[in-house]
């Protein structure tokens, strides 16, 4: 199952929640991978490595994908002479070096054992100029849909689960992680100002894909892409929540007014813990409760812990569900 973690207001914890899910679904046994889209390598850092070269994050990712749909589109002419399109061997010649890398190579270890990163470093910023430049170079290339073929391509019993770390946008990335993801999780701040950001993202998040679905809709069906775009599941999950702060209460149900059942029962409480994971990019589930009072650590243990819970049930529930929807069809 694939999970994006998403929401294109910055400070709400995103990174945080990727890390920490990703950290507590490998303690309770499962195979992760983990898609940095972010060239802030926010969470990349966070695993532990620290020099990333461009062509091994999701930009290559998606300069390989351009090589391989150029030639499939070429490949459906009699004469691949008559195709309006350029193939590869046409394309730029940093697209056509890095197309020519093997699905394996853009998965890093990091330091967990069974946690694989696929990185992103300050230089995979221009991905956003480069995929409009090969978009104009291409117009057949269904960009989106990138990463849910490369995605495609690993073997089915390698990872248990995948969880992207979006950017703070709607862009050639973000719209690529939501393509590919099963479910979208939502982290929001308790203030007024992110609840505003928050559902004004779904609403253009689903603008964008409705455009995508309306204009594009002859080349996504060459490429094999399902439109419209479904989500198995959404969630908006509290971040930086005090159950004592009247405030974040009534923001949480003015969360739960408009989103329902949709918004996570188990907020992430603030707490000193918590600051320091973002400070030192170390999760609950890697401090050292010496470090502070171990009342804050279990408090903060404990939080990401019924977060985690409960994001489980929401993945095992999707994934039940389209386990049921594969056998009827077979």
């Amino acid at each position: 199952m694939r999970v994006a973690v998403s929401n294109f207001k910055g400070g709400v914890g995103k990174t945080v929640v990727a890390q920490h899910l990703a950290n507590a679904a490998a303690l309770d046994g499962y195979r992760v991978l983990v898609v940095d889209f972010d060239p802030q390598a926010t969470l990349t850092h966070s695993m532990g490595l620290a020099e990333v070269r461009e062509w091994n994050t999701v930009w290559g990712i998606m300069c390989r994908d351009l090589c391989r749909e150029a030639n499939r589109i070429a490949d459906d002419y009699d004469d691949p002479a008559d195709c309006p399109y350029p193939t590869a061997d046409e394309l730029p010649e940093d697209v056509q070096s890095i197309g020519a890398q093997r699905v394996q190579d853009f998965i890093q270890r990091t330091s967990w054992s069974t946690i694989d990163i696929i990185p992103s470093c300050a230089n995979a910023a221009f991905v956003e100029f480069a995929s409009a430049q090969y978009r104009s170079i291409h117009k057949a290339w269904s960009f989106f849909g990138c990463v849910a073929r490369y995605l495609d391509e690993l073997p089915d019993d390698q990872y248990d689960l995948i969880i992207f770390d979006c950017p703070p946008a709607i862009g050639y990335q973000s719209l690529n992680a939501a393509f590919a993801a099963d479910i979208l999780y939502i982290p929001s701040g308790p203030g007024y100002w992110e609840y505003d950001s928050t559902t004004s993202y779904l609403g253009q998040l689903g603008d964008a894909l409705e455009d995508i679905t309306n204009g594009f809709e002859r080349i996504a069906k060459d490429a094999g892409i399902t439109l419209p775009k479904k989500f198995d599941d959404v969630r908006v999950l509290m971040t930086r929540f005090e159950a004592s702060n009247t405030l974040h209460v009534a923001m949480m149900d003015a969360f739960k007014n408009v989103f329902g059942s949709d918004v996570c029962q188990n907020p992430i409480e603030m707490t000193r813990a918590v600051e320091q994971s973002g400070r030192f990019q170390m999760s609950v589930y890697e401090q050292d409760y010496r470090q502070m009072t171990r009342d804050t650590w279990k408090r903060a243990r404990q939080s990401f812990d019924s977060a985690y819970g409960e994001f489980r049930d929401v993945v095992l529930r999707a994934w039940e569900a389209r386990t049921k929807v594969e056998e009827r069809v077979e």
